[in-house]
């Protein structure tokens, strides 16, 4: 019982330090975002990849070598990121793993994005951070390109309800909730809509994508009650 609690408390403070180096990086890359003399390059090329200078920052994160940020062009505040390893990596392959994190912006962003991004760029950095604390043999089990998830609706349901995607989800929505301040299982039910739609937007059959959608859903919302026992979530919907 004792090996059990220590186990779980070593857990809960590499969650909280993954937290903490969230909100780090995030703010490293939100000041980069400010800088004029990026501002004003990215209006010309339309596109820029660059790694963040944060070396300091990363020292203690055994798996997590650079942080790459790639701008480009888009109508509105996207963001997406991707934890990259090499397959079947051993674990000193793994210290040579990066993040890199896709953020598309209007060429003429100002400030008044970075309320917008914020929430979502802290979600994707936790969920990728998560990744990076998971052993390979985890994440080779649910390791799919983006469109081979939806290949069948059974090849999304193994993904999403594997163990290293429902975690990985998890703790980012619990992220973003709070960094906006609000229940945590309305940001859930949000991004169970967004899957939803890319199910259906595969083509796959409107009522099997929903039933699939509540079994994620299902999955999500109990992992979150125990990991994050004081999470809101309204457990009568």
């Amino acid at each position: 019982m004792k090996l059990l609690f220590e186990n779980w408390r070593q857990y809960l403070n590499e969650g909280r330090e993954l937290e903490q180096y969230t909100t780090l990086i995030s703010r490293e890359i939100v000041n980069a975002l400010k800088d004029p003399d990026l501002r004003d390059a990215f209006s010309r090329a339309k596109q820029i990849l660059f790694r963040m200078d944060i070396d300091e920052v990363l020292e203690n994160l055994a798996y997590v070598r650079d942080v790459y940020v790639n701008i480009m062009e888009g109508t509105g505040v996207l963001v997406h990121a991707k934890y990259e390893f090499d397959k079947d990596a051993t674990e000193e392959q793994r210290r040579n793993s990066d993040i890199t994190v896709d953020i598309a912006l209007p060429l003429d962003y100002d400030n008044s994005i970075f309320s917008e991004l914020i929430p979502d760029l802290k979600e994707v950095l936790r969920h990728e951070l998560e990744h990076s604390d998971q052993p390979t043999e985890m994440l080779m089990k649910d390791l799919l390109p983006g469109p081979e998830i939806w290949k069948s609706l059974e090849t999304a349901e193994d993904y999403f309800t594997g163990e290293s995607e429902t975690k990985a989800h998890v703790v980012g929505i619990y992220k973003k909730a709070k960094t906006l301040k609000e229940p945590a299982g309305t940001i859930l039910d949000n991004e169970i809509m967004n899957i939803y739609g890319t199910g259906v937007k595969y083509g796959h059959d409107d009522d099997e994508v929903f039933a699939l959608a509540n079994k994620i859903r299902d999955y999500w919302r109990y992992y979150m009650q125990s990991r994050f026992p004081h999470a809101e979530i309204d457990w009568e919907i």
